[in-house]
């Protein structure tokens, strides 16, 4: 009986260790705030989309900044780069980190200051951008913003009206393994509700339960404890409701 007890001890223990193990690889590590992801300027300005990144983990981390889309005008020599501060990378550079020298890795509390940086030229045209942002300890643990760069006032004028009406987007990516992000735009300050149902309809994840004012925004969805299949998430705020469906691939 004492080595029956002993045993279900030990396992009790190991299951203590591997939760807190998943719970140290499933944390979130920084927190991204961004504002602006349309902006209009007269053709031959400079257009800057600015991020601040702060490291909420109590570890030192190695952030990246991955360029995953970088559509441009075709022909009319625009440049788009990706940069810490007030230091550029090169058009060419598709990916950068914290990883030492003139840029070390975020301390805890600390904020690294980012931006994209999109140059125009004398003519018309719209930029598409994607950015991807996370750390080397979780590299699969990403925030993922599209920026739209334009020269053209009708662009702006239709993006913007489109930011300013309720919407819940299509998660991306997906499918997806284990985490995907979800965009939602409110015109009106309201209590949010995100929750996740399996396909029964019980529900397995409340992402958002909070009060927000107007505006756009983000939310990772992690389904490490979950096993492959279709998934429904539900947006609920004021008298909006919208459902999507989407697929996580194990």
């Amino acid at each position: 009986m004492v080595i029956d007890q002993m045993k279900t001890l030990n396992s009790f223990f190991v299951l203590i260790v591997l939760a807190l193990f998943s719970f140290n690889i499933n944390a979130q590590d920084l927190e991204v705030i961004y504002h602006e992801t349309t902006i209009y300027k007269p053709a031959g300005e400079e257009i800057v989309f600015d991020i601040e990144i702060i490291n909420i983990s109590a570890l030192e981390q190695t952030v990246f900044l991955v360029r995953t889309i970088n559509d441009l005008p075709a022909g009319l020599g625009w440049t788009s780069s990706l940069c810490f501060g007030e230091s550029c990378f090169a058009p060419s550079v598709d990916s950068v980190a914290t990883s030492g020298g003139a840029f070390p890795p975020v301390q805890p509390n600390d904020t690294l200051l980012a931006s994209v940086h999109v140059v125009t030229q004398n003519n018309i045209g719209t930029a598409y951008i994607q950015v991807q942002i996370g750390t080397f300890r979780n590299p699969n643990d990403r925030t993922i913003i599209d920026y739209i760069a334009t020269t053209d006032l009708a662009i702006s004028v239709e993006e913007e009206f489109n930011v300013n009406s309720y919407e819940l987007e299509q998660n991306y990516p997906n499918p997806f393994n284990p985490s995907t992000q979800i965009n939602y735009n409110i015109t009106e300050g309201g209590l949010v509700n995100i929750k996740v149902y399996n396909i029964l309809g019980i529900e397995v994840a409340a992402l958002v339960n909070e009060y927000k004012p107007a505006g756009s925004y983000q939310v990772t969805f992690n389904g490490n404890d979950l096993s492959s299949g279709v998934y429904i998430y539900s947006l609920s705020v004021n008298n909006f409701i919208k459902t999507r469906k989407m697929i996580l691939e194990k």
